[in-house]
């Protein structure tokens, strides 16, 4: 254990400057110091503290190299949604607004489908769907 008189008179003044800078501090902004313990000890009553602690001690469970396979593919997948048209996605939205609006149907014998091809926004729907089907294949 260290004495008083181990410590050299610049040390002790050093040191009794110091403290006195905090305590200046601490006067100067006792209610947000205040309000930032009472913050702290609500945090520690709730366990976040603890949850921090345990979160810091997660280990991944990935090798490296998954980790640059699955990097590789996520750089892959942003590439691809950053390279599609505008005219992409919202054919895309549209897909999905009418795949939600028919999730309510009917079943339809072969009479109601030839019935149904007479209706001009099957006939678009179709001619969409056929002429997807000739790029895509002539790609495939």
């Amino acid at each position: 254990m260290r004495r008083m008189t181990d410590i050299s008179p610049d040390k002790f003044a050093k040191a009794a400057e110091a403290i006195y800078e905090i305590f200046e501090k601490v006067v100067e902004n006792h209610d947000e110091i205040l309000d930032a313990i009472d913050k702290l000890l609500i945090l520690e009553r709730k366990g976040v503290f603890d949850e921090i602690v345990k979160f810091s001690e997660f280990k991944v469970p990935f090798t490296p190299d998954e980790i640059r396979e699955i990097a590789e593919r996520f750089e892959m997948l942003i590439k691809i949604l950053l390279s599609v048209d505008e005219r992409v996605l919202k054919v895309i939205k549209r897909l999905i607004d009418a795949f939600e609006e028919s999730m309510v149907y009917e079943q339809m014998g072969m009479m109601e489908a030839m019935k149904a091809l007479r209706d001009p926004d099957v006939q678009k729907a179709i001619g969409f769907a056929l002429t997807l089907a000739k790029n895509f294949g002539k790609r495939i």
